[in-house]
């Protein structure tokens, strides 16, 4: 299983369609070395637009971004990312594939919060007030922030669930593209935190 999970250099495929759907149990399990990132900025300039830019990083990572949380409150990734190992994971209340694996997130929350890993679940094609009633509902005690296509195209996704894997350096660990088991889930967040920092950031 570790070797499914190390981090690996993929090509974009032409058939890797940037369109959100949910993906089912046989998705293929996706693992990546970042590529090189270059968003396009918001076009108004505006940092405080949904997935704008984060201004004056302290650390550098693809995985800087504004966004809103799930009370309307205007959040910067750099809160965490670069600060500590970080665990997006893009889902959807609709989504019955990402609701499969909630259970296992909770379980896993309560295990690595304390050693200093933070999930931020991003809502794609979603509500505020769904996700607000689900996760309150379902213990997700984690942050939640809001998602638009933007963002999720600015991240490659294919579908969701997405789980993306982060270092306390900013740098992916890795990623799965479906909905994963307990064991799974535990084996990359073991790896994600006891990856060496990137000196070289």
């Amino acid at each position: 299983m570790l070797g499914k999970f190390i981090t690996l250099t993929i090509l974009t495929s032409a058939l890797a369609l940037l369109t959100i759907s949910c993906g089912g149990d046989n998705q293929a399990e996706q693992t990546s070395e970042t590529e090189t990132a270059n968003p396009a900025k918001d076009p108004t300039g505006n940092p405080g637009s949904p997935a704008g830019e984060a201004q004056t990083p302290a650390v550098q990572s693809e995985f800087l971004f504004t966004t809103y949380d799930i009370d309307g409150n205007l959040r910067n990734s750099a809160e965490w990312v670069g600060q500590q190992p970080v665990v997006l994971n893009f889902w959807g209340t609709w989504c019955p594939p990402c609701r499969k694996e909630i259970p296992d997130l909770v379980k896993l929350y309560a295990e690595f919060r304390p050693r200093g890993i933070e999930i931020l679940g991003l809502a794609v094609r979603d509500n505020p007030d769904n996700v607000i009633k689900y996760s309150r509902e379902h213990g997700m005690n984690w942050v939640m922030l809001m998602a638009d296509n933007s963002l999720a195209m600015r991240y490659r996704l294919t579908g969701v669930p997405t789980t993306i894997f982060i270092d306390r350096s900013g740098k992916e660990v890795g990623r799965f593209v479906g909905p994963r088991d307990y064991e799974t889930f535990k084996e990359a967040f073991l790896i994600t935190l006891n990856r060496e920092p990137d000196s070289s950031r």
